[in-house]
This record gives structure tokens, C-alpha cells and sequence, in this order.
């Protein structure tokens, strides 16, 4: 069950959100001239799946990422929500919400901090709220192709999810939730990709590596790939496909999770 502190957190947080995006939009609609490379760029993909019939299933999901460029302060905004539902039973119930921010050195390298909160349930975690700081290298910047590296220090809290068995024994087995709060001093290594291979056409992958410094075997990777093809100037369909490995997941549930997702993507 959904605490208030993170209704709280969530809504805060997506207020915050659309305020940063919303000032940006209303700033450049006072000029005449539009500017040739906008400080801002924003993304807004929103995807449903709807059954119904011999089966009654439903998906839902809605992602927005946010950049400003650095000058030499920048900003990198990102929110998802994830929900599916199959026969009135939820299947699968994810959160996201996170800021960094960037101060440029030169042209080749920034420095971070960053916070970040998550939710996912069906993970074994109930909130999941990370800090960062560190270091952004940018290796390659062509016209159609983007890398940088970035690496630094974590510190993560952590309430998971376990199940116990409730006393006296039932038949069936009858379970019931336990929280508890885990924090460890960790890491963040990644790598960003952009590939612009066409006109119209980019792949990009997000590769993030996330040590835990108080137990080893507890190291987690992300990796976020996507396929966009523009519409128009500002509409696009993109394929992603998010894959989350744990190397020692909570209550020793599946170690990796996988999303795909077809999206409609608003570019601003």
C-alpha cells in the first residue's frame, strides 16, 4: 500500500516537473524569433494496450525526460509511470522521478549531483531514493553520433518488500507484508549513446552500473534502449526496451525485468 509521504513525494515531484517545463515554453512564445538550438528540449511518450473480450487487459504508461543545456549550469529531468492490469488484478506498478544537476568545466567535462525516487512494488521495494555526485565526460560529439561517460558516489535508502507467513499456519498459506529501511554507500558508472542515422531516425542507449560498497554481491544494471522516428517536426513513435538486472534481488524474487514499450512521443 502507497504511503502518504510518497503521495506526497509524487506529487511534489510532478509538480515540480511541470513547472521546469512549463517556464521554458512560455519564455519562448514572448519573442518572435525561435531560436535555432533551444536551451530546453522536452519529451513527453505516452503508450496504451487495451484488451477486452475473452480477456480484460489493460497497459499504461507515460515517460518525460527534460534537458537543458549547460551554460555552463544545466539540468537533466526525468519521470515514468508504468501500470498494467490483467482480468482487474494489477500486474505491474512502477514510479520514477529523478533531477541532475550539471556545472560544465570546459567542453569535455561537467561535474553532477543528482537526486532520484523510485517505486516498484512487484520489485520487492517500496521507495528507493538515491543521491549522486560526480563527474560527466564527453568522448564524441559528431552530428550523428553522441557519447559520454559519467561516474560517482551513491547513497542509497531503500525500504523493501518481504513476505511472512502469517501465525497460526493457514491453508492455503496466508501471507503479509514486511517493510524494512536498508541503506548502503554505493556507486553510479554509465555511459550515454546517441545515433542519429538518418533524417529522421535516432537510436540511444542509457547503460548504468550501480556497485553497493557495503555488499558487494547487492550490484544492480540498468540499460535503457530506444528507436525514434519523427512524425513531424514535433511528434514521434519510439521502441523501447528497458531492461533492470539485481544481482541479489529482494525476497528472492526474478533477478531481471524487462519493459517494452510503443510510445507517442511530443517533442517541445
Amino acid at each position: 500500500m502507497q504511503r502518504p509521504k510518497v503521495k506526497r513525494f509524487a506529487t511534489l515531484a510532478a509538480a515540480f516537473v511541470l513547472a521546469l517545463t512549463t517556464l521554458p515554453v512560455l519564455a519562448q512564445e514572448g519573442g518572435e524569433e525561435e531560436a535555432p538550438e533551444p536551451n530546453w528540449k522536452n519529451e513527453v511518450g505516452l503508450s496504451y494496450v487495451g484488451t477486452s473480450g475473452n480477456t480484460d487487459t489493460s497497459s499504461f504508461g507515460l515517460d518525460y525526460k527534460g534537458e537543458r543545456k549547460p551554460t555552463p549550469w544545466g539540468l537533466n529531468l526525468i519521470a515514468m509511470f508504468t501500470r498494467a492490469e490483467n482480468d482487474g488484478d494489477v500486474t505491474a506498478e512502477q514510479y520514477l522521478v529523478g533531477v541532475r544537476g550539471l556545472r560544465q568545466l570546459n567542453d569535455r567535462w561537467s561535474l553532477f549531483a543528482g537526486l532520484s525516487w523510485a517505486r516498484d512494488p512487484f520489485s520487492g521495494f517500496d521507495n528507493r531514493y538515491i543521491a549522486e555526485a560526480g563527474a560527466e565526460f564527453l568522448a564524441v560529439k559528431t552530428d550523428k553520433h553522441t557519447l559520454s561517460f559519467d561516474a560517482g558516489l551513491t547513497w542509497t535508502s531503500e525500504d523493501q518488500i518481504t513476505l511472512r507467513e502469517v501465525l497460526p499456519p493457514a491453508d492455503p498459506p496466508v501471507y503479509e507484508e514486511d517493510i524494512h529501511a536498508v541503506d548502503w554507500f554505493g556507486g553510479v558508472a554509465g555511459l550515454k549513446w546517441d545515433w542519429a542515422f538518418s533524417k529522421s531516425a535516432s537510436l540511444s542507449q542509457r547503460l548504468l552500473y550501480y556497485p553497493n560498497f557495503d555488499d558487494t554481491a547487492d550490484w544492480r544494471i540498468a540499460s535503457d534502449t530506444a528507436v525514434t522516428a519523427s512524425l513531424t517536426r514535433m511528434l514521434a513513435l519510439q521502441f523501447s526496451y528497458l531492461v533492470r538486472y539485481r544481482n541479489q534481488p529482494i525476497d528472492d524474487l526474478e533477478k531481471t525485468d524487462t519493459t517494452t514499450k510503443v510510445s507517442v512521443v511530443l517533442n517541445f
